[in-house]
């Protein structure tokens, strides 16, 4: 872990973990999955005694999970106002604290350095949940503005909350020699994911940007869609599931089925039930997504 993630988890964690209701209620959308049971069918009847064992089958519609970019772009809606409000979107506009400087880092001699321990989260406030995939670098851009006069450092550290614990992204530091010509200097990074959160899925995400370095007037972040973080994502979650349940329409003792490799039907066995009247529940999950509940009667004799 670098030194910018260490410094990061304390501070960002507590940060992305505000969210997670917010993020957790937006998870609550229309399902894209889907389950059918085509075996047993409403009605069968089955022998106990020659039946120790019962194949329970059905199909199942997951949405696609193709490759695809989420960019989040830097925004805050008033600098220097108690609407301050520094944020990650998937949207971008015309900023009111556009050009906002970074806490105590807008003024450094050309000789010197800044504080080290200024720095502004911005938290996601769109965008989540995310199907993270992790096999591609994190890359973007903080513009800086100001008189742009000298060298910028700026420090980026990514973070996520992902089954309801924060969990570091990667960090990465970039640097730029200022252009007074220019309306801003685009400072390109690239973080390579930790490889550990590969199909994840992301309910909260925070990045935290550090400037310092020998500069004067040029910690300012140029937003109004000039800087952003494109993060490598997938247009559904890779996680899918379809679990099965004996006469208890909660759930409360799942069974998983085991999906076909075409991902559109599945199957399990389970013990035969009791002598008796029994009805088999089944959903299918799709990351925080899940289907409506279907369900089958049949009857167990000896």
């Amino acid at each position: 872990m670098s030194s910018i993630g260490k410094q990061l988890l304390p501070v960002a964690a507590a940060a992305i973990l505000i969210l997670a209701t917010v993020a957790n209620a937006g998870a609550a959308s229309a399902s894209t999955t889907s389950v059918t049971i085509t075996t047993p069918v409403t009605g069968q009847s089955m022998s106990l005694k020659k039946n120790p064992y019962t194949a329970v089958a059905g199909s199942v519609s997951f949405s696609p999970t193709g490759p695809t970019t989420t960019r989040f772009y830097l925004r805050r809606d008033g600098c220097g106002t108690s609407n301050d409000n520094p944020h990650l979107s998937i949207t971008s506009g015309i900023d009111g604290g556009d050009g906002c400087g970074i806490l105590f880092n807008a003024v450094v001699g050309l000789g010197g350095d800044v504080v080290q321990t200024a720095f502004v989260d911005f938290p996601a406030s769109d965008g989540t949940p995310l199907a993270f995939d992790a096999t591609r670098a994190v890359s973007g851009v903080i513009a800086l503005t100001g008189a742009q006069v000298g060298v910028a450092q700026v420090d980026v550290s990514l973070e996520a909350l992902v089954n309801g614990e924060p969990a570091e992204i990667g960090a990465d530091d970039a640097s730029a020699v200022l252009d007074p010509t220019g309306n801003d200097t685009p400072v390109p990074f690239s973080i390579t994911p930790n490889a550990a959160l590969a199909g994840a899925d992301i309910q909260a995400l925070d990045l935290r940007v550090r400037i310092h370095g020998p500069n004067v007037y040029s910690g300012f972040v140029s937003l109004s869609g000039n800087s952003y973080a494109d993060l490598g994502s997938h247009a559904a979650s890779v996680n899918r599931a379809v679990q099965l349940s004996l006469d208890d329409p909660t759930f409360a003792n799942a069974v998983p089925a085991r999906i076909a490799a075409s991902g559109t039907t599945w199957s399990v066995a389970i013990a035969t039930p009791a002598i008796g009247t029994h009805t088999l529940y089944a959903r299918s999950q799709q990351g925080f997504d899940t289907s409506a509940t279907t369900s089958v009667t049949f009857k167990v004799a000896k």
